[in-house]
């Protein structure tokens, strides 16, 4: 059995609409993940760029936050190659874990979009959510500590870069390693299918007119 460490960062767009009407509100941009022996051992690493398709415009804060490079993710792999890599990479039945929940959410929203079967969409994924597991072990549930933040805690050595997919993996492996094996062993999380979406009704300025039409027709009734 093998545990599969990974982060991804994502691209969003800029334009300002909700990303609730979008078939793909973060776009993957790169994949990084550790892979840990029983003993919580790094054995072996995997890290990729992925050439972005449907926001090719790199937001501000992501670029200025990752440290990209002109052109760096022009050299990367297009998604669905990339993602079939890393599944073939973790191998058969691994133990997912993340700093956070959003991660796998987003693996499995953008292989929905591409149509990848490697995930079941309709099944509630379990994982490790080393974060929750930190806060557990702290005695601080209430708030989300960031990862940097509990890398000084525990007074790891800080030997590769922050925010990037696989140095977060990296550190998140590391914390993982500390702590005691109860927390590790009986708090699985699970991401669950997203629920479909419900069908808006009178969207816009359209909506909104017939609303305050509403609200006058029923104070002319009082």
């Amino acid at each position: 059995m093998n545990y599969i460490v990974f982060d991804l960062e994502w691209n969003q767009p800029q334009d300002g609409k909700p990303t609730e009407s979008r078939k793909l509100a973060f776009e993957i941009i790169e994949i990084g993940a550790v892979k840990l022996n029983e003993r919580f051992a790094i054995i072996d690493k995997y890290d990729q760029l992925i050439r972005p398709q449907v926001y090719h415009e790199i937001n501000w804060r992501i670029k200025k936050m990752l440290g990209l490079k002109r052109g760096e993710l022009s050299a990367g792999r297009l998604f669905p190659r990339a993602a079939s890599e890393f599944f073939e990479w973790c191998g058969e039945d691994p133990v997912w874990c993340t700093w956070g929940s959003q991660d796998i959410s987003e693996l499995r929203r953008n292989m929905k979009y591409y149509g990848m079967s490697e995930i079941d969409d309709n099944a509630e994924i379990p994982y490790i959510n080393v974060q929750k597991l930190y806060g557990i072990h702290i005695g601080n549930t209430a708030q989300s500590k960031a990862l940097e933040a509990a890398v000084d805690e525990l007074e790891l050595p800080k030997n590769v870069p922050f925010h990037r997919a696989y140095g977060d993996a990296y550190y998140t492996a590391k914390v993982l390693a500390s702590l005691p094996d109860e927390l590790r062993n009986n708090n699985l999380c699970y991401d669950k299918p997203a629920p479909p979406k419900a069908k808006a009704h009178r969207k816009g300025r359209a909506g909104r007119r017939v609303i305050r039409r509403r609200v006058r027709n029923n104070k002319s009734e009082l």
